[in-house]
């Protein structure tokens, strides 16, 4: 067999025509689902694309750092004061003038004395007087160091018992400082001086025996150089020592304060002192330590002041001195809108200026509550609030102005719902302004809901 005869039969390839021709017969649908399927998957990378950067830039939008001031909300008690005109009244024994001369007091404006107590001397020369000055000055002196000579006592020989009387003592006249009894705490003053002095010569290992010996010697000396003659006055009553008379001893007294109606408390203005009773005496006795004053208030006012309560009262001729002063009563006017008040105290300040009439400050309304600034309170769907910021979010929460002042409002303090009859000042609302709030006072574009980066 030839060789071309033992090949197999091989299949006829097509045509380059017929290939085109059989490609051409595929369905036209299939290239039109090709098509869509491209332009769909570019749509759709286009559409998440634009819902990433509107995400983005809402997440900006929500988050972004807003500049903000802000302030806390603190507690706060503003009292309104009044100035009025005050007559005051104390029962006064006048000292009569025993001689014409130089008057020497042995006794210090406000010291309380006893009855027969040496108080007045009064002199013809008045080189003696100088003289006189100086021999109550060693008086006192003497007094201090022979009271501060140290005993055999334990009681006065231990330097650590000494010591915690020393602080005791400090501590008694801080508090009576507090408390503006000054006579107290002039008392006092003496008796710390003296331990002082005990430890001091503890310390030291002296006597104050040779400074007492110098002192006698020094006084002995000065009474003898006493040669003009003198006049001694005492005191006929105990009480507390003015050297200073007003000439209104016998007009302003208890006695006229109890009788006295409204319609007379203006008349006291008008009352002249008697230049007799100024010239006729050597000073006075204040016989009790209790004293008032009356001043006139609108009856709307005198209302909201209690019988037996407890005021601060400042007096304005005594640098601003405050005194609590207690109300013992009350005197109707009915020519006028008017209640006369009468304050009464036992307190009696070194240097007071005791002016029968003066002007006194009496506090007539108290405020007390939140206090933010005016520019924190807004208005929010006709409601009074403030913004706040409460963790990294601005929560809007409601509130009451009850006083303005300044550039400050004083705002009412939220009830705790658990406690409505007792006012707890520590509760915290989520609704209301609350003590120690996060108060915004300055923010532009904020709301309710708002958060912060």
């Amino acid at each position: 067999m030839s060789e071309e005869s033992n090949k197999l039969p091989t299949k006829p390839q097509p045509s380059a025509v017929a290939t085109r021709r059989i490609q051409s017969k595929r369905p036209k649908s299939e290239k039109y689902i090709r098509l869509l399927k491209r332009f769909l998957a570019q749509f759709g990378t286009a559409i998440i694309a634009v819902a990433l950067v509107a995400y983005v830039f809402l997440q900006l939008m929500l988050n972004v750092s807003v500049s903000i001031d802000r302030e806390t909300a603190t507690y706060a008690s503003i009292t309104d004061r009044a100035e009025l005109e005050a007559f005051l009244f104390r029962d006064e024994l006048l000292i009569p003038a025993g001689a014409s001369g130089t008057n020497c007091f042995l006794a210090e404006d406000g010291e309380k004395v006893r009855a027969g107590q040496e108080i007045v001397i009064t002199y013809s020369d008045e080189n003696d007087v100088k003289i006189q000055a100086r021999i109550s000055e060693i008086d006192k002196r003497i007094d201090i160091l022979e009271r501060s000579s140290l005993s055999t006592g334990a009681s006065t020989t231990d330097i650590q018992l000494i010591d915690s009387e020393i602080d005791k003592l400090v501590l008694s006249i801080i508090r009576q400082v507090d408390k503006n009894d000054f006579d107290k705490v002039l008392r006092e003053k003496e008796e710390l001086l003296i331990l002082m002095n005990r430890r001091q010569a503890l310390i030291q290992s002296e006597s104050y025996a040779a400074e007492l010996a110098s002192l006698n010697r020094e006084r002995e000396s000065l009474t003898a150089q006493l040669t003009g003659a003198s006049f001694i006055t005492e005191s006929t009553k105990s009480g507390y020592f003015y050297s200073t008379v007003d000439g209104y001893e016998n007009s302003f007294t208890t006695e006229t304060l109890e009788a006295l109606t409204g319609e007379g408390f203006e008349q006291l203005a008008n009352t002249l002192p008697d230049q007799s009773v100024i010239s006729g005496s050597a000073g006075k006795i204040v016989l009790s330590s209790t004293w008032y004053i009356a001043l006139a208030l609108d009856k709307r006012t005198a209302e909201t002041f209690t019988d037996g309560k407890s005021y601060p009262i400042t007096f304005q001729y005594s640098n601003n001195t405050e005194l609590n002063m207690t109300l013992e009563r009350r005197i109707p006017r009915t020519d006028k809108d008017m209640t006369v008040l009468v304050f009464s105290t036992k307190l009696m300040p070194e240097g007071f200026d005791y002016s029968r009439c003066q002007t006194v400050e009496l506090p007539v309304a108290t405020h007390e509550g939140i206090r933010v600034s005016n520019n924190a309170i807004r208005m929010k769907d006709g409601e009074t609030g403030v913004y706040t910021v409460v963790g990294s979010k601005i929560v809007f929460k409601k509130t009451t102005v009850l006083y303005n002042y300044g550039s400050y409002s004083i705002c009412a303090i939220p009830v705790n719902p658990a406690y409505p009859n007792r006012r707890d000042i520590a509760y915290s609302s989520k609704t209301q302004l609350s003590l120690h709030d996060s108060v915004v006072t300055d923010g532009s574009d904020i709301y309710d809901g708002m958060r912060l980066k």
